[in-house]
């Protein structure tokens, strides 16, 4: 379980088709997005409902040549991804690699622009998703919106639910570490970053699209499974729980890390949402699983929604 943080880029230079540079909810990124898009109430971002398309930001703790080993046309077939270029681009001052990447999804091919820049410390990625048959229509502002990124003034101490439509509390044994994309994460030591290999993480949030959520114990399942740390997943307990006055599905399971070899085990609850889901996951060595499996239902009953 490896994460990273944020980083930023600044306006080199701004096409007619974007925007005055706005700050992304949640991050620390400021970035022009292009003509009719709004910010999303789902992810740190921009989205235009009528182009199926969306500007999305990830701010990851971790040095960026370790993402960007991945960004070649080989490890990104490993994610379903084709290669279609990729370039060095110097945005605001900082080295970044510039990649367009096709991908088939929901029934149809997206076309994406992605930026990445970093640091020793800390990963941007910007992402514009488009369907391919809108290229001609928003693929040129797509990237010229990328290349307006910038680094906007962080905080002294970040608001970690800025934009965020729900609150959790730590427990005693999971503090508030940080926040990637719309995913917010819990760890013990209160930080962002690599953890020990048998420390516990605790990681919230919403889905990016409407689901299937008519039959919530197959899907639960499907999405358990389909947790890419683990293979080999069995379900030890599962049933409908209530988190404040609403019905989830929880269950609890175990896999081997397929980095490490260990047995992992995970806690999850699936959150039925109107606009899809929310997702709740911990995940620990199986050798200390009887004492923090307690510790994720803890924090799980805390969760509250709140208008982002």
């Amino acid at each position: 379980m490896r994460f990273i943080t944020p980083i930023v880029v600044i306006l080199l230079h701004v096409s007619p088709a974007v925007a005055q540079a706005i700050r992304v909810t949640g991050t620390s990124v400021a970035l022009a997005p292009p003509a009719d898009f709004v910010p999303s109430s789902r992810f740190p971002g921009f989205e235009r409902a009528d182009l199926q398309s969306s500007l999305m930001v990830s701010e990851i703790p971790g040095p960026v040549a370790d993402v960007s080993r991945g960004m070649t046309a080989d490890g990104l077939a490993t994610r379903g991804m084709t290669l279609i270029s990729s370039t060095r681009q110097l945005v605001d001052g900082r080295q970044a690699l510039l990649l367009k990447v096709s991908q088939p999804a929901a029934g149809m091919t997206v076309h994406k622009w992605m930026i990445v820049s970093g640091d020793a410390r800390t990963t941007v990625m910007i992402v514009g998703t488009f369907p391919k048959e809108y290229e001609h229509q928003i693929g040129d502002a797509m990237k010229d919106s990328l290349l307006t990124a910038r680094w906007a003034v962080a905080a002294a101490s970040p608001d970690h639910f800025e934009g965020l439509a729900f609150r959790i509390s730590p427990t005693p044994s999971l503090k508030i570490a940080g926040r990637m994309s719309n995913m917010l994460m819990l760890t013990e030591s209160g930080r962002m970053g690599p953890q020990g290999p048998n420390a516990a993480l605790f990681a919230v949030g919403s889905s990016l699209a409407p689901a299937d959520l008519s039959d919530l114990k197959a899907f639960a399942i499907t999405r358990a499974s389909q947790t890419k740390q683990l293979k080999g997943l069995r379900v030890s307990e599962q049933g409908a729980t209530g988190i404040g006055n609403e019905t989830a599905y929880e269950l609890v399971a175990e896999g081997t890390d397929i980095a490490t070899g260990r047995l992992v085990t995970l806690y999850q609850v699936v959150l039925p949402d109107p606009q899809g889901y929310v997702l709740m996951q911990g995940m620990v060595a199986s050798t200390r699983a009887a004492t923090m499996v307690p510790e994720f239902r803890k924090a799980a009953q805390t969760f509250r929604r709140t208008a982002p």
